[in-house]
């Protein structure tokens, strides 16, 4: 494996970091400050090859036209439970962030709502969507349908995203249970992530040249053509978030990709779905008791932990010592600024 000169950085120093690189983009105060805090909480929390490493794709979108710098996006409530957004071909996390305290208020007073977004990007990982509705006590599921670059299982072409979920629950007296996940074996950046850093991937996770399953990255990233999780099973998933994301928001599907073409750009325009429950109006008095016990028959159970745990860890430890970058990437991003 090659060796990788790095440097540790604080939290702070990335926030800046992405912050300078975002600015210097041409992406206004609003944006830089939302986008840079989402890149800073991937890079604390992980997966960070949705960080600091993804920056350069997040440029060229504004720096190219794609994506619109100073986007406005607007919300709209059309139904007692449904919120439609408009992300103005800005970041889904802008027009988020405006629906979000609308979408929690629905959510009590209906015991479920719904957020639809199309005519935005998406970027860093999914959790980060999600979570603030577990932490206003509410259940989450989130979906963002993807450039293509799936196989469907037995095909020979890709069809679907990486099309990742993400669920977050409340836990009483500890912080909620968030993950997210792809669709793919692996994603597209951890893949990206490999074949800088000189290894191959755990398992076979696309498809060579030849057609045949690999595990090289370099071979993977030659014919983009990822294999989903568990075969057909995540295949399926695929296509229930290109249905729920896409379909539903009104997005651009994972397969029409005109315009990423003609800009270059390595995203499409595609849909996100936030569905929010309130579980105290759904009949049962002891939800929170039902989830501790959940947690506790996974808690201490051999090596297992409860999904998406993993990220507090990463979380204490990048609050008190900060993150480790290679410095080859911090030169590509000091060359952006």
């Amino acid at each position: 494996m090659t060796e990788i000169s790095t440097k540790t950085l604080s939290l702070e120093e990335v926030r800046e970091l992405a912050r300078s690189v975002l600015v210097a983009a041409g992406v206004d105060a609003r944006g830089s400050a939302v986008l840079a805090d989402i890149v800073t909480r991937s890079e604390r929390d992980g997966p960070r090859s949705h960080g600091l490493r993804m920056l350069p794709v997040y440029v060229q979108s504004f720096t190219s036209g794609y994506a619109n710098p100073a986007a406005s996006p607007k919300v709209e409530r059309i139904a007692p439970g449904v919120l439609r957004g408009d992300g103005d071909n800005g970041y889904y996390q802008l027009a988020a962030g405006v629906a979000r305290d609308e979408l929690i208020a629905m959510a009590h007073e209906n015991g479920i709502a719904s957020f639809t977004c199309a005519n935005c990007h998406h970027l860093a990982a999914l959790r980060f969507d999600t979570e603030p509705l577990a932490e206003a006590g509410l259940v989450a599921l989130g979906v963002v349908n993807s450039l293509s670059m799936v196989v469907p299982q037995g095909g020979v072409r890709p069809v679907f995203g990486t099309n990742p979920m993400s669920f977050a629950c409340p836990r009483e007296g500890a912080e909620p249970v968030v993950w997210d996940q792809a669709s793919s074996m692996v994603a597209l950046m951890d893949i990206r992530m490999a074949a800088a850093e000189g290894h191959d991937l755990p398992r076979p996770a696309g498809l060579a040249p030849d057609g045949q399953p690999t595990a090289d990255p370099d071979a993977i990233l030659e014919t983009r053509s990822l294999l989903p999780f568990g075969e057909h099973k995540g295949a399926a998933i695929a296509f229930l978030i290109e249905v729920l994301g896409a379909a539903l928001a009104g997005g651009t599907l994972s397969v029409d990709n005109a315009k990423r073409v003609e800009h270059g750009a390595l995203n499409i325009k595609g849909g996100s779905t936030l569905i929010a429950i309130d579980p105290a109006r759904f009949g049962n008095p002891g939800f929170d008791d039902y989830v501790k016990r959940i947690c506790a028959e996974i808690e201490g159970n051999g090596t297992a932990r409860v999904p998406g745990d993993g990220r507090l860890r990463n979380r204490a430890t990048a609050q008190q010592q900060g993150v480790v970058v290679s410095t080859e990437l911090l030169s590509q991003l000091h060359d952006l600024q």
